[in-house]
């Protein structure tokens, strides 16, 4: 099946696919993603395109959100007003920011759902839809995140007595790392032997992850444990960290990162990284993007989707262990 892509100016990247023709109009879905060019965002449009030329007859049309949580409110606002929509998914930059335009959406009769991180007050609440009309949430329980993440730094911990341990977030103001943290800090606080030695922002980048782990070393040259909000920022930590002359895994330092991708996936295997929260971004888009077509077209789909649950490793934590259990699964992103 062959597949046209069009720019569309100012709104974002339109992914236009053809396919065999349906008696009622096209569907339409704008993806309204966290940027352009962040490799999560265009994982996601690419699961959605595998769903959109799945069915045929669907267009797509990508908004970029440039991390700014009025941005992506006010892009909402304006396709809903062009009428040009008739599906909307989100992957939002806040919980609560875009549920007013997001019901403005549904208002107007359009199937609204979002990916990753849920809309609305409580973003530990995946169970059940907090917004009225939504039709469907693929994604994660943040609280879940972090305590999973708590429990890999345990066991990454054991035998070593004090445990020095320093954690790097994305940024500790950012709505969806709040949970993520008092989730995390909540579990260590039951072992005395940690001590979490240091808490630092790395924006989800490489070369913050470098510079601040750079940082946190000059005070805490035995460290033992790093846990990153972002494989990204645990892959700028071990530059830092072989930088100092420091071993990486075994005995050294272990690192244990958020995302699955395909360079943690790689680290992980060769026994520098301890492991890896496991995301699925490609799913979200394609799961999303079906339960979206589906509901357009009367058919039968499971709203609502925790991804930790389906995790292709068997848990939500990817280690040396169980992904050696799984030889044949790969990533299908990076960044």
């Amino acid at each position: 099946m062959n597949l046209t892509y069009k720019i569309a100016a100012l709104a974002g990247v339109a992914v236009v696919l053809s396919g065999p023709a349906y008696a009622a109009d096209p569907i339409r879905i704008a993806l309204f993603g966290f940027a352009a060019d962040n490799a999560f965002t265009l994982a996601s449009l690419e699961g959605l395109k595998e769903a959109a030329e799945e069915a045929g007859d669907v267009e797509i049309e990508l908004f970029d959100g440039a991390f700014d949580a009025d941005r992506q409110f006010n892009q909402i606002q304006d396709a809903v007003a062009s009428g040009r929509f008739n599906g909307m998914l989100i992957l939002p930059m806040g919980y609560s920011s875009a549920v007013p335009a997001a019901e403005e959406a549904i208002k107007a009769g359009i199937k609204f759902g979002s990916l990753e991180y849920p809309l609305g007050p409580d973003p530990t609440t995946t169970d059940k839809f907090q917004v009225n009309g939504m039709t469907t949430f693929v994604g994660y329980n943040v609280g879940s995140i972090g305590l999973r993440l708590a429990e890999a730094t345990v066991e990454a911990c054991q035998g070593r007595d004090p445990c020095k341990v320093a954690l790097l977030v994305g940024s500790r103001s950012a709505a969806q790392d709040v949970p993520k943290i008092e989730a995390f800090n909540r579990h260590i606080a039951e072992y005395p032997s940690i001590k979490l030695v240091s808490t630092q922002d790395t924006l989800w980048g490489r070369e913050l992850g470098l510079k601040v782990t750079q940082d946190v070393l000059q005070s805490n040259p035995d460290l033992d444990v790093i846990t990153s909000f972002a494989d990204q920022a645990a892959a700028g930590a071990e530059v830092a960290l072989t930088g100092a002359g420091m071993n990486v895994g075994g005995e050294g330092v272990q690192l244990i990162g958020l995302g699955a991708t395909q360079t943690a996936v790689a680290a992980i295997r060769q026994g520098r990284w301890y492991g890896t929260y496991v995301e699925l971004p490609y799913m979200e888009g394609y799961l999303g993007g079906k339960n979206i077509i589906a509901a357009m077209r009367g058919q039968e789909f499971e709203p609502i989707i925790d991804l930790e649950t389906r995790s292709p490793v068997g848990a939500a934590i990817a280690t040396k262990t169980n992904l050696n259990a799984h030889p044949d699964w790969s990533s299908k992103w990076d960044g």
